[in-house]
């Protein structure tokens, strides 16, 4: 029992990722009416039958008869709503001619950035009896989502994928109730039992501790009741005294009884006085998770950084401050869990990883040990090499905390602006900091701008030194001001610099070729 309780109680959450938990206390209340129209600018699709007028939107315009078709076994199809939408349920309608082209295996999926995907359903071996037949799927959901997408994985068999309609069913959600703060609790809990608090919406952050007999766990979690693998917060020794704090709303606190417990639980809001070096700007709560502290590469981190968690919310701080002026801008990005590890969860050797959604106001990063030690070897034992390194990845990744997204008719996977947008300006922000001096501008990338990375990285780094000192921030704003599927590059660059983008990186070509010295 104690080595399954050691395993248990080691830290392995992969994603801050906090979707598609039913809550045990409170009740959404949706609607059950079909939540799309024809709205062509709500509709995209991995591709589509132009020629013929089988188009994306042809799948949500009430009509059996017309269809959306493309010529892959595999494609998706995704609707945007104009408000979050809590979707419990939705149909498909086969299309006419060939039953081979119908769609057999997919995931129906919900996402607040278009970037980042939560599967809400999934569905495998079906068949559709006839053409023109409607099936009807219904699911538990209590998230809300502005983009929806089918995401078709198979067909049956045809190299075609086609479908004659869409219908997406819920509505929107009626808040639950809040808890008002401080609270006190006294409780029994059997092996295995959950207690849930919330959720609390305060402007400071939510602090609970725990204390009793037995052995109760505490978990925070973001939005969603915590469970012991989706939480933003967790205090699991083999007691029952427990701390735990996080920052946002709809934070949910909850006791797990790893045995038999009795505890007392208090629940209290912390306000910031708004002193200290950071003023204004709200250092997000940093979760340090040391998985492996008898290595050296842990005892580095530790002894050349002193306060991990305390350096890392600073670097939080600093890189909001990069991009946003005013503080309150920033306040989304909430929790960072930062994991040092020796092996990744499957037993594998690896550098550095980062889960969680862009955007959701939190993220996990883990940093392999091995990969420290080694660094330190190739230094010559110098201590720099692992603070520029830590400090470098929390540079580039934090600023995905950050960042505003663009609307853009294509996604992080297509390689295309988006993905230039995000991975470029995240390469920006490190370059700027002066943690990325090991790598060189490159000119010479077929894709220019939009070859992402150190490419648009050191690109965006030229504007900002030689055009305008407040262009990244400036860059990051545009992707909240221009409004759905009208930011560009080119809107972007003509509309701040007067000229527009190709021009902008001819510049760049140019002053790079003629000695021009970026400084970073």
């Amino acid at each position: 029992m104690n080595n399954i309780k050691l395993i248990r109680k080691t830290p392995l959450a992969l994603s801050l990722l906090l979707a598609g938990l039913t809550s045990q206390v409170y009740a959404s209340s949706t609607t059950s009416n079909d939540l799309t129209q024809l709205d062509p600018n709500a509709i995209s699709a991995s591709a589509e039958n132009s020629q013929y007028g089988e188009t994306a939107d042809k799948a949500f315009d009430d009509n059996q008869y017309s269809k959306w078709l493309t010529f892959e076994p595999t494609g998706w199809i995704s609707y945007q709503f104009s408000t979050q939408q809590v979707v419990t349920g939705y149909s498909i309608t086969s299309a006419n001619d060939a039953q081979q082209r119908d769609p057999q295996d997919w995931q129906l999926q919900g996402s607040n950035d278009g970037l980042n995907w939560t599967d809400l359903d999934t569905q495998t071996n079906q068949s559709f009896a006839s053409r023109y037949e409607k099936k009807q799927y219904s699911f538990n959901n209590q998230d809300a989502y502005t983009f929806i997408r089918l995401n078709v994985t198979a067909n049956n068999g045809a190299n075609i994928l086609q479908l004659a309609e869409i219908e997406l069913f819920g509505g929107s959600v009626t808040p639950p109730p809040v808890d008002n703060l401080p609270l006190q609790d006294s409780q029994s809990l059997n092996q295995g039992s959950w207690q849930h608090y919330g959720p609390f919406n305060v402007t400071g952050k939510v602090k609970a501790t725990t204390s009793g007999s037995g052995d109760a766990d505490l978990y925070i979690g973001l939005g969603s009741q915590p469970d012991t693998a989706n939480y933003t917060c967790a205090s699991t020794s083999p007691t029952a005294t427990e701390s735990c704090e996080a920052q946002g709303n709809n934070l949910y606190v909850s006791v797990y009884g790893w045995s038999q417990t009795n505890y007392q639980i208090n629940i209290n809001e912390e306000k910031d006085s708004g002193g200290g070096d950071d003023g204004l700007w709200q250092k997000p709560v940093v979760d340090f998770v040391d998985m492996n502290p008898e290595t050296e590469g842990s005892r580095l981190v530790n002894r050349i950084l002193g306060n991990p968690a305390n350096h890392m919310a600073q670097r939080c701080i600093d890189v909001a401050q990069v991009l946003y002026t005013d503080p309150r801008e920033s306040s989304r990005f909430r929790n960072l869990r930062f994991e040092l590890r020796a092996l990744d969860p499957w037993g594998n050797d690896f550098v550095a990883y980062k889960t969680g959604r862009d955007g959701s106001g939190e993220m996990t990063i883990a940093v392999s040990t091995r990969h420290l030690e080694r660094l330190y070897r190739e230094s010559g034992n110098n201590d720099n090499s692992i603070r520029d390194e830590i400090d470098g990845i929390l540079y580039h990744e934090i600023t995905h905390g950050y960042n505003n997204s663009p609307i853009t008719r294509d996604g992080y996977g297509d390689a295309g602006p988006f993905w230039a947008f995000t991975e470029g300006l995240a390469d920006a922000v490190r370059i700027g900091a002066g943690y990325h001096k090991t790598r060189q501008p490159d000119i010479g990338n077929s894709r220019r701008w939009l070859g992402g990375y150190t490419t648009t990285g050191f690109f965006l780094h030229y504007i900002k030194q030689e055009k305008d000192p407040l262009f990244i921030r400036k860059f990051n704003q545009s992707a909240a001001d221009y409004p759905n599927y009208t930011w560009s590059f080119d809107r972007v660059f003509t509309d701040l610099l007067g000229v527009g983008v190709e021009q902008a990186w001819n510049d760049y070509v140019q002053f790079i070729q003629s000695g021009g010295q970026l400084q970073y």
